[in-house]
């Protein structure tokens, strides 16, 4: 259920985005989506032989062009022992590029691959990779030039935070705090949205809404003063997610135009039972949701329950034909003007929608009851919900 969205999260499909990250996700990839080596042909593993060759030379285009092609090449054996052998290579590999003193562009594509090939071995059982990280972020820290620098800075906290025992409440806020700080630095790069997505990521764990909406909101000021668009984009994604994270107890704000043309409001079914489905037609396990709430429609609808559905597709064209085979009987909200179609739309924005499918129940009095509820957890709650009389 993870789908990488690029420019500060996408996701249950996770709207994690390979830049929020800051770390490329190495081949484990290591591509499900191929086969095992044995099934592979000759060419193929010819092919993947090349990509562990550096080219010579220090051509900017090049070697960026050979690291990006590494990130993409699967572990030749998937066991344990094969995925420490690949990411080794990986690791050697792209230590190799920096270590020829290229350009900063290409430098850091060299050090993400290097620091997470680190991270991923160290949790295959490679004892000495934690150690090595820690002495990478040290050399870069230490570098006379600013952009090495700065990248080491970003790395030592990122490792704090992947670390951090979430039971510690004085370590938590400290981190924030840390974090908070990073932040006023000048000039704002997309490493420090990186430490802010991630930070934020690590906080939800927590359970504590409050908390993380504090975080979120504070995290999400001095990127909002930047004039970086991406990191407006996700200031916009941190405070629509502290806005969802205190959303229970409160009314949403569900309105839009459907499908079919007409004006939705949540607010003209006060007194049902409501369902609001933020999904799309390429999410997989948004499609395996359906048929448990078709169940639910078919069951308490007569009693109550009424459900919206609010589509992140980007094409009207596609979610129509989808619409049509499978004769949903409810309402889907779709906005598709330019830039506001798929992870763009204001609805997903205005509540920090970074995975999906994501649900609010709505209760009988118009407020928010959960939004994390799924599967029998949220047929349960349904039933309870409509058994209760309209206040």
């Amino acid at each position: 259920m993870l789908r990488l969205r690029l420019a500060f999260a996408q996701p249950a499909v996770l709207v994690i985005p390979m830049v929020a990250t800051g770390l490329f996700v190495p081949s484990i990839a290591f591509s499900q989506e191929n086969p095992p080596a044995a099934a592979q042909d000759a060419p193929a593993e010819e092919e993947t032989a090349k990509a562990f060759i550096v080219p010579e030379g220090k051509d900017p285009e090049v070697l960026q062009s050979f690291l990006n092609q590494l990130m993409r090449t699967p572990a030749q054996e998937r066991t344990r022992s094969g995925f420490r052998d690949h990411l080794t290579k990986l690791h050697d590999l792209s230590q190799e590029v920096f270590q020829r003193d290229v350009d900063d562009e290409t430098n850091l594509l060299a050090i993400s691959v290097m620091s997470g090939s680190l991270e991923f071995l160290e949790q295959f059982g490679d004892q000495t990779a934690g150690e090595r990280k820690i002495a990478l972020i040290n050399s870069l820290k230490a570098s006379k030039r600013p952009a090495l620098a700065a990248r080491g800075r970003m790395l030592e906290i990122q490792t704090e935070i992947t670390g951090l025992d979430l039971n510690d409440k004085a370590a938590v806020k400290t981190m924030i705090g840390r974090v908070n700080q990073y932040l006023q630095e000048q000039p704002l790069t997309l490493d420090h949205g990186r430490i802010a997505y991630g930070a934020f990521s690590a906080l939800e764990q927590l359970g504590e809404p409050e908390l993380i909406a504090s975080a979120a909101q504070t995290f999400a000021k001095p990127l909002r003063a930047s004039d970086d668009p991406t990191l407006k984009g996700l200031a916009d994604t941190l405070e629509g997610s502290a806005r969802r994270l205190t959303l229970k107890g409160n009314a949403p704000k569900i309105a839009g135009p459907t499908v079919s043309g007409e004006d939705f409001n949540i607010e003209q079914w006060k007194g049902k039972v409501v369902i609001v489905d933020f999904w799309a037609t390429w999410c997989g396990p948004c499609i395996e949701e359906l048929p448990n709430l078709k169940a639910l429609y078919d069951t308490h609808h007569a009693h109550g329950l009424e459900i919206v559905g609010v589509s992140l597709d980007d094409s009207r064209p596609q979610l129509e034909a989808f619409l049509k085979d499978r004769k949903l009987p409810w309402p889907t909200v779709f906005i598709d003007p330019e830039g506001k179609e798929g992870w763009e739309n204001p609805l997903a924005t205005y509540y920090g929608i970074s995975s999906i499918p994501t649900m609010f129940l709505v209760g009988r009095d118009g407020k928010v009851v959960a939004t994390e509820l799924y599967g029998d957890a949220l047929s349960d709650m349904v039933a309870e919900l409509v058994a209760k009389p309209a206040p």
